[in-house]
């Protein structure tokens, strides 16, 4: 009968360690699951700001040469003569 016990004590012993070697690598494996979102998440963010500054400055830059034209309408104003 000890010897019956003993046999299970030691299977119960050799099953723990491979039970806490499998929880070991299942943390792992969530850690670096959890980290890899993370960059994503960070990556993704990074990109959509710069196409957000990206789009500003096109912005502006069209703005600006909108600016320099001047109004079409005071040109056509100015350019008007009667009689001709």
């Amino acid at each position: 009968m000890s010897a019956v016990v003993a046999l299970l004590g030691a299977a119960c012993s050799r099953a723990a360690g491979w039970i806490a070697a499998g929880g070991a690598a299942l943390a792992l494996l969530l850690a670096a699951y959890g980290t890899g979102r993370r960059d994503g998440r960070t990556a993704s963010r990074t990109q959509t700001l710069e196409r957000a500054a990206r789009a500003r400055e096109i912005r502006d830059e069209v703005d600006r040469t909108v600016d320099r034209l001047g109004d079409p309408a005071d040109e056509l104003r100015r350019d008007w003569r009667r009689g001709l």
